[in-house]
This record gives structure tokens, C-alpha cells and sequence, in this order.
């Protein structure tokens, strides 16, 4: 288990729902950029946890690269690469290597997937089922799993909620 770690899951930015389209929307954009500054900023305020030192996003696929783009301008903005070598089916992988690998303790991991395996990668996190919704909508992008493991790496606290990071996301309550 990771140890005095912060997990961040956020699921990609817009897509248009056209089945040939693989990338972000112009909302999506915005909500790509708009991540730019609320990650880097999450020092301030109540949060008062680092910038991310990692950002792990599902690998590129013919139908999609949304999850990668959605973290590239904070990527550029931190100077950090975006690791996106685990397809998004393949969470069970990904989840292993943050839970066990311990270049992952005492740091803040972001990790942008899609919104159809979150939830399974959430649960290999081992949030608890009472915080997770049953599905996650497909019109819904701005909720934000926050997962906080102990010194002993236990999860010490979980957290899904809104961001409200852009107009409309008030509505979206877990």
C-alpha cells in the first residue's frame, strides 16, 4: 500500500459522444486547461496537498487519447511526463503498481481514466463501495476520487465529490 500517499482519480475531459471522434471537445479543452492551474494550485486553500508528482493517464487508443489529452497542459505546466502505458480495461495492473510500488509514498498521484473502469480501478484502490455510485454517468466529468493512505499504508480516507471547476459541475453531486 502506498504510504502517507494521495491518490487523485478524475475521469477524462468532454468527448461529443460521435463514436469516430477520439478526442476532447472544446469543453473538454477548456476543462484540460482549467486542470492546469486547480492541480497546481491545490496547495492553497483547504486541500493543502502538493502539486501531483505523478500523472498516470489510460494508455492511447484507436477510439480514444481523451485521457492523455486531458492531463497534457498540466504535464507541460509541471514538467512531469504523463505515464500512460496501461490500457484502461487493464486497471487491475495499474492499481498493483500504486498500491506496491514505493516510489508512490508520500506523494500526490493524478490519475485520469476513462469513465467506464474508474470505478473498477477505484475499488482495486480499495475505496469503499458505500462512497462509489453505481455507475458513472456518462454526461458527468467533473467528479474527483480522492483516496489518502496513512504512514502504514492503509486508506485512511476516501472522498468522491464534485470539483465545481466549470459551469454546470455544481449539478453533478456523487
Amino acid at each position: 500500500m502506498p504510504k502517507s500517499a494521495t491518490l487523485l482519480l478524475i475521469r477524462h475531459a468532454e468527448k461529443s459522444g460521435d463514436p469516430d471522434d477520439t478526442g476532447l471537445t472544446p469543453a473538454g479543452e477548456a476543462r484540460a486547461q482549467a486542470y492546469a492551474v486547480f492541480f497546481q494550485r491545490m496547495m492553497s486553500g483547504t486541500s493543502r496537498l502538493p502539486p501531483p508528482a505523478f500523472l498516470i493517464a489510460a494508455a492511447i487508443a484507436p477510439d480514444s487519447h481523451r485521457a492523455h489529452s486531458t492531463l497534457e497542459p498540466l504535464a507541460v505546466a509541471l514538467g512531469i511526463e504523463i505515464d500512460a502505458r496501461v490500457a484502461d480495461g487493464d486497471y487491475p495492473t495499474l492499481a498493483r503498481r500504486l498500491l506496491e510500488d514505493a516510489r508512490y509514498d508520500g506523494a500526490t498521484t493524478l490519475v485520469c481514466w476513462t469513465h467506464k473502469k474508474i470505478l473498477g480501478l477505484a475499488k482495486a484502490l480499495g475505496a469503499p463501495d458505500s462512497l462509489l455510485p453505481k455507475q458513472w454517468p456518462d454526461d458527468t466529468f467533473g467528479w474527483m476520487l480522492r483516496l489518502e493512505y496513512d504512514a502504514a499504508g492503509t486508506l485512511a480516507d476516501a472522498t468522491l465529490a464534485s470539483q465545481r471547476l466549470m459551469f454546470g459541475d455544481c449539478g453533478d453531486e456523487p
